[in-house]
Order: C-alpha cells, then structure tokens, then sequence
C-alpha cells in the first residue's frame, strides 16, 4: 500500500521499467541517496516508474521524510513495518539504502547501491528486450 492508501502490486507495472528503492527516514545514507536517485529518474518520467519501500516503523515518519524532501508520497510504499520486512526479505536485501531496476518483463537487471545506478544502465534496458532466461519450447 503507498502512503496515500492506495493498493500497489509490482505485477501492475508490468511491461514498465521499474526502480524499487529500499530506504528509510532514519538512514542517513538513504536519505543523502534519494535526491540523487529522483534526479536521475526525473529525466525518464513517463518511462520508468519508482517505488519507494519504506523500512520505517511508521507510516508517519515516511511521510514527513517525504514532504520535508518536496516528493509525493503516492510512489512510497508502507503498509507496516511486518509486511516492508517481508518485501525486504524477498528481495533479500540486507542493508539500506538498496535499489533494484526491474525490466518491462519482470526481471531484475540491476542490484546495488543507488548511486550506481547510472543513466547507461536504464538506456540499455530501455533500449532492449529483456532474453528470455529459457529457450522458447517447439
């Protein structure tokens, strides 16, 4: 659920390019992150779609980081601390802050630190058909 309430599912994006950012209001490392991770992704609005999962321990708290920052909240992702550990854990990320790039097919072409997601790792999947991880059945 985003901060606005609305129901959101990662399978709704798809044939989209997306960016899932793991973060929250506490880190200091997320939060000096995040201004560099809107910027870069500013530049493809319209073409790749940014989902914020908060590790806060309230709702509240994300929110507040959010306005204080002048970004929207419909794009952050808290429904509790319970189910954004569970979404943690099935990523399985460790520590925060940690982005993935989520190709139009559903796979995950980038892990890592989000300042090194850079402009030329988005290109290249925008620009390209993700392969198939199987070979086509005859």
């Amino acid at each position: 659920m985003n901060l606005d309430g609305e129901t959101v599912r990662l399978s709704d994006f798809r044939g989209r390019v997306v960016v899932v950012d793991f973060w929250a209001s506490w880190c200091k490392p997320c939060t000096k992150t995040l201004p560099a991770l809107h910027d870069l992704l500013d530049s493809y609005a319209g073409d790749v779609d940014l989902l914020l999962v908060s590790l806060d321990k309230s709702d509240k708290a994300s929110r507040t980081a959010m306005e204080d920052a002048g970004y929207g909240t419909n794009n952050v992702l808290w429904g509790s601390l319970e189910e954004a550990r569970a979404v943690r854990d099935l990523f399985g990320v460790v520590g925060i802050p940690r982005t993935f790039l989520i190709d139009q097919e559903g796979f995950i072409r980038f892990e890592g630190y989000p300042t090194s997601l850079t402009a030329s790792v988005i290109d290249g999947v925008l620009q390209t058909q993700s392969p198939s991880l199987h070979a086509p059945h005859d």
